[in-house]
């Protein structure tokens, strides 16, 4: 799952693909007609879509949970996803912008995402716990720092570079069953 644009903030959107998404993930399953090795990984705004999807169904297929560049996954904690926290993984960026997104509410968010964060240093961003941090319980792993922001005339080149050759040889040994 992928997030574009200032509306994949909403969670009007992870609303209503919370559905659709858990039908598609018991669908593959039911089309194998066995139990499949399933990792579902969300992508900038397409993890809390994901979170939402797994915290909410406790029947998802899913075997491990890929977040990367998140701002959040709409929980507090691993364990909130239905699968054993050591299955779910993360990464996020050096110079990725995600990583001003602000805590949920608050009069200064808005302004110094990082000073309220600070203020209050509970690792809340938009979408629950951040992912990457020690409270939210999972597996992280390493991916390079990415370019900074405005390299080669790109506004967040190091959001997308989740699927150059370093990260995308992690994310394939989570997938195949490994650990990265």
């Amino acid at each position: 799952m992928h997030g574009v644009g200032r509306d994949a903030m909403e969670t009007e959107w992870s609303d209503k693909a919370e559905e659709p998404l858990g039908n598609f993930l018991q669908g593959i399953e039911e089309a194998n007609h066995r139990d499949v090795n399933q990792t579902l990984l969300g992508h900038s705004y397409g993890s809390p879509v994901a979170g939402q999807t797994m915290s909410s169904r406790t029947d998802l297929p899913v075997d491990n949970a890929i977040t990367v560049g998140s701002p959040g996954v709409g929980v507090d904690h691993a364990k909130d996803l239905n699968i054993p926290a050591d299955h779910v993984f993360a990464a996020t960026a050096k110079n990725d912008l995600i990583n001003l997104a602000p805590p949920p509410a608050g009069p200064l968010a808005p302004l110094n995402p990082k000073a309220y964060m600070e203020l209050f240093d509970d690792h809340s961003i938009v979408h629950g716990t951040d992912p990457v941090s020690d409270d939210f319980g999972g597996v992280v792993f390493d991916v390079p720092d990415g370019r900074r922001p405005g390299s080669g005339g790109e506004m967040m080149p190091a959001h997308s570079q989740y699927w150059d050759e370093k990260p995308l040889g992690s994310l394939a040994q989570i997938v195949t069953g490994g650990r990265p």
